[in-house]
């Protein structure tokens, strides 16, 4: 096990960093273009949110089959045609001018992002244990968070060029991709059994209460980021506050920033508290980041409920990878990374649709203290259950 001061100049690590700036880049580059891109196609920006929801959809059926083969060909034969089918796709986009042909298209690229960001996460969770593995994921998270905070500003101010400029920082996904291929070594599962006891032996591990509860809270966890964040903050700068695409992705930024602070400073954090600790205050801190929202009348208050929903992130996300990883064996760490990449999909996929469904309703400004006042019951639900201490029992 590596000293966790050298973690981040192992080379496996940093080639992983590189493939969660390209996860994280299918959604986050193009926030700042969908009101432009709403008004070039002269469609509503409830129906312009497709372009988020058909490129998460493949995920919620690939995921855990491409998690299935990484766990019996290997990782890296997942990882590279991902990557090369995610870039190619985004620059062809780029030429695009009907909004149909642009969502077939944005659904390809899902494809090829599906299980990208579940392998990656089960690569670093192959190498490091522990403590180690909490702080490596807090890493990825900062980085992941670096690109959050880069891609939406990039995107905002390529966006004044033109709605579909944003397209083209899909090409650093084959940079990545060479990379991966000619320098990744990473630790690839030996898996020896016949593919019905593997089954048997990941059904064992999916029946666990502890392990669904962790899985349930993915769902919800990516259900907040994608609905009332990622889609309906820009939608308060842009309607309610008339602000420019530009100021969306400094907006969007600066939660990105804030989430690549805090979760640099897991290593400190995770001393303090148990990571199950981690991920309900960060709940907590989401719930009350979307009553700000709900209410704010100016760009401080936004930039208030911004800040705390950030920082929010940061100790939630990384902390359940790292339970979730330590609750699966090498051989089988793939596909229940995969079945939480599913399950990242599923509220990616809904998390917009909820938002919109609930906004048609109670209008925006209600949507969030209902979204804020769900969650809140939820998660004690969780936590009085599926995550309480007499499920508790996974080890590493």
């Amino acid at each position: 096990m590596k000293h966790q001061k050298k973690l981040y100049t192992d080379t496996n690590l940093l080639i992983a960093f590189g493939i969660t700036l390209i996860v994280v880049m299918g959604v986050t580059n193009i926030t700042p273009a969908l009101p432009a891109m709403a008004q070039f196609f002269n469609i509503p920006y409830s129906s312009v949110t497709l372009m988020i929801t058909v490129f998460t959809m493949p995920g919620i059926i690939l995921t855990p089959m491409l998690g299935v083969l990484a766990d019996r060909i290997g990782r890296k034969i997942i990882i590279i045609p991902s990557l090369l089918i995610f870039g190619i796709t985004g620059l062809i986009m780029f030429f695009i001018r009907d909004f149909n042909l642009l969502l077939i298209l944005r659904f390809i690229q899902g494809i090829g992002v599906s299980a990208l960001g579940a392998i990656n996460a089960t690569i670093i969770g192959d190498m490091f244990t522990g403590k180690d593995r909490t702080i490596a994921f807090g890493y990825n998270a900062s980085v992941l968070n670096i690109g959050t905070a880069a891609y939406p500003a990039i995107g905002g101010f390529l966006c004044i060029i033109g709605w579909n400029y944003p397209f083209l920082l899909s090409a650093l996904a084959l940079i990545v991709a060479w990379f991966a291929i000619f320098h990744l070594h990473n630790p690839e599962p030996v898996n020896t059994s016949s593919l019905t006891s593997y089954f048997f032996a990941i059904l064992n591990i999916v029946k666990s209460p502890y392990v669904i509860g962790l899985l349930s809270t993915t769902v919800l966890t990516f259900i907040l980021l994608y609905g009332p964040i990622i889609t309906y903050f820009p939608y308060i700068i842009s309607y309610r506050f008339k602000g420019t695409s530009a100021t969306i992705g400094l907006f969007m930024s600066l939660m990105s920033i804030v989430t690549a602070i805090t979760s640099s400073q897991l290593q400190i954090l995770s001393k303090r508290y148990s990571e199950k600790n981690l991920i309900l205050y960060g709940f907590i801190g989401l719930c009350i980041s979307f009553v700000i929202a709900g209410f704010a009348y100016n760009y401080f208050w936004l930039a208030v409920a911004i800040i705390i929903g950030g920082a929010s992130n940061a100790i939630n996300n990384p902390s359940l990878l790292s339970l979730l990883t330590a609750a699966a064996p090498s051989q089988y760490r793939g596909v229940i990374m995969s079945l939480n990449g599913m399950g990242l999909r599923i509220g990616q996929t809904i998390g917009p649709m909820i938002m919109a469904s609930l906004s048609a309703i109670v209008t925006v400004k209600y949507s969030f203290y209902i979204i804020s006042g769900l969650t809140l019951v939820i998660v004690i639900a969780l936590f009085s259950t599926l995550l309480s201490n007499k499920y508790c029992t996974m080890k590493e």
